[in-house]
């Protein structure tokens, strides 16, 4: 009788494990794979990116959405971390790597090119000059700052406008892009830019004391370089203390303390990213640079607020006031 009990508290057992298993079988089996995302550091429009792709990705596949694993790694702005993040994606064999910023892209498309991962990029300013528009398997979104209307709202603000200063982050490589484009547009206007670069955000404070010793110096205006607005509180104290105003290159930044921007929506930019990277997981689109696109259209926007504190009238084409 005892072996009787026995052998049937076995069975139960046994048949418990086999239904564990089977469920968790089927669980695995549902899962249809991990996109790894790759964000080059913590700033509000990178947060943006990432918010806008998630949204892109539940609107586009749906219920699907659950079947897929997101894992997000931040590199802290430093590429050789997201050199290292890209490699382990690979070494994962993830279904696609997603990468939020010129730096992370480009780590991950190096790292990608030996395998059959597709690369999506956001928020890349140059992808050209990134040297992405022809390696393989790479496609995603660019945010291009509009120039012109960035100037054009910079001298609304400060009508004798002749001197604008920029920090820009050498290993940044849209950055360099960025800054010969701001020139160009600003030497057409009579303009002068006076630029400072440095390699790592840890030279920012130096950087921008140098910076503000420019004699003549009307104003700050930033590009998408995200070493550089990941370390926007540094900037605007130094520059608050001194009365000079900076121009943000997105609405974030202007909450954050930036007196007015030309912006872009990056909820948006990484929504378009999103539904791309569903397209390619649903084998609807491939990873090609025909794919690629382009975002450029811009809204001006201000913070009241800030105006006010440094004692500037707020001219008709501001836009938005944004102060919280």
């Amino acid at each position: 009788m005892k072996n009787i009990k026995k052998l049937l508290v076995i069975a139960i057992v046994l048949s418990m494990a086999m239904v564990a298993t089977c469920a968790f079988t089927a669980c695995q089996d549902s899962t249809k794979g991990t996109i790894g995302i790759i964000q080059f550091g913590t700033h509000e429009s990178l947060n943006d990116c990432y918010n806008g792709i998630i949204l892109g990705l539940k609107e586009e596949l749906g219920d699907d959405f659950n079947n897929y694993k997101i894992e997000l790694q931040n590199s802290n702005f430093d590429p050789s971390t997201s050199g290292a993040q890209a490699n382990e994606f690979v070494g994962k064999n993830v279904s696609l790597i997603g990468a939020i910023a010129t730096p992370s892209a480009m780590a991950a498309a190096s790292a990608a090119q030996d395998s059959q991962i597709p690369v999506v990029y956001c928020a890349v300013s140059d992808p050209k000059s990134a040297g992405l528009t022809t390696m393989e398997n790479v496609t995603g979104t660019s945010d291009l700052l509009d120039y012109a209307s960035q100037l054009e709202l910079i001298k609304a603000f400060i009508p004798t406008v002749d001197k604008i200063g920029v920090l820009y982050t050498t290993t940044e490589a849209n950055s360099a892009a960025q800054l010969a484009e701001l020139k160009r547009h600003a030497s057409e206007l009579g303009i002068e830019i006076v630029s400072k670069s440095i390699t790592n955000a840890n030279e920012i404070p130096s950087a921008t004391d140098v910076l503000l010793t420019e004699e003549g110096l009307d104003c700050i205006t930033n590009l998408t370089d995200n070493t550089v607005v990941g370390a926007l509180d540094v900037i605007l104290e130094k520059t608050n203390a001194l009365n000079i105003p900076v121009f943000g290159s997105e609405i974030d930044q202007v909450k954050a303390g930036c007196l007015a921007s030309a912006s872009l929506d990056y909820v948006a930019l990484g929504k378009t990213t999103g539904i791309m990277v569903a397209k390619i997981l649903k084998g609807e689109i491939t990873a090609t640079n025909d794919e690629a696109k382009q975002i450029e259209e811009s809204f001006n926007c201000y913070n009241s607020s800030v105006a006010s504190t440094l004692g500037f009238t707020v001219p008709s084409i501001a836009g938005r006031d944004i102060a919280e």
